[in-house]
């Protein structure tokens, strides 16, 4: 065993798995994004571009929020459930996919 073997064993033996662990989480709360307020405007802009786009079967991109970070969600509007704040979209492979009103910040329209 050489000099320059020594040297990687004995900075690997101060990263204990917990201590792995603990990085990885600190650098992904230091990633996350604050949830963007919505004002009346905004919210009234997403509901109709939901009806428009049930109403004539138009593909949606949804802008999402969740825990932090930005998603993009596609499909064609199957139902909105305002009572329940849920939307239920097909996905392009056809499989259904609910969508919480609350972690949706946009929808644009697919060209």
């Amino acid at each position: 065993m050489g000099i320059k073997d020594r040297g990687m064993k004995k900075w690997h033996g101060f990263m204990m798995p917990e201590h792995i662990g603990e990085l990885h989480q600190m650098y992904e709360d230091y990633e996350k994004e604050k949830k963007p307020i919505l004002d009346d405007f905004q919210l009234r802009e997403i509901d109709e571009k939901l009806a428009v786009a049930q109403e004539f079967n138009l593909p949606v991109i949804f802008e999402l929020w969740i825990d932090g970070f930005f998603e993009d969600a596609e499909g064609r509007v199957q139902n909105v459930d305002n009572l329940n704040k849920v939307v239920w979209i097909t996905e392009w492979n056809g499989d259904l996919q609910k969508i919480n009103m609350d972690n949706v910040v946009g929808v644009e329209f697919k060209d």
